[in-house]
């Protein structure tokens, strides 16, 4: 009873593609992922919000830069935030962040989201790759080595 237990499991692991990830590597298969990103300007912050087909509790990571980051010295900014990076997790298709944006003067913000960031959650590292090996299509870049990255970027007139 217990071995044939211990093999109806393994066969349902192997058939699910949940007993590892080197198979799926081995075969060379590949995965599209659906990312974008949709800054959104609310009185005294950014808002980074985007919609994504990743599943839940996948990381992405931001990277929002503003235009006088790259006109001035750091000790001349206006704020102290005016390259910023972080990161959020999917929920339901979407993921956000919120900056404060209180000090910034007007000019253009780069917004540039990326997926994986490491670490990633087991089952996310199982269907993409420690780092986004099993990534396909249009919108991956690759990092070299076998690693790839999806990126969704955005640029917007910031006004205050």
């Amino acid at each position: 009873m217990r071995h044939t237990l211990l093999t109806w499991l393994c066969l349902s692991l192997a058939a699910t593609g949940c007993g590892g990830t080197d198979g799926d590597a081995a075969s060379g298969s590949g995965e599209s992922v659906l990312l974008s990103v949709d800054p959104q300007a609310k009185w005294r912050a950014l808002r980074i919000e985007g919609a994504t087909d990743l599943p839940d509790g996948a990381i992405v990571s931001y990277r929002v830069t503003h235009s006088v980051a790259n006109e001035l010295p750091p000790g001349e900014w206006p704020a102290t935030n005016l390259i910023e990076d972080g990161t959020s997790v999917v929920q339901d298709g979407v993921y956000w962040a919120e900056l404060n944006t209180t000090y910034w003067p007007a000019g253009e913000v780069d917004v540039r989201v990326q997926f994986p960031v490491a670490p990633q959650p087991d089952h996310v590292r199982g269907r993409y790759g420690n780092f986004g090996e099993r990534l396909t299509g249009d919108n991956i870049q690759s990092l070299g080595g076998g690693s790839n990255v999806v990126v969704a970027e955005q640029t917007l007139e910031w006004t205050r």
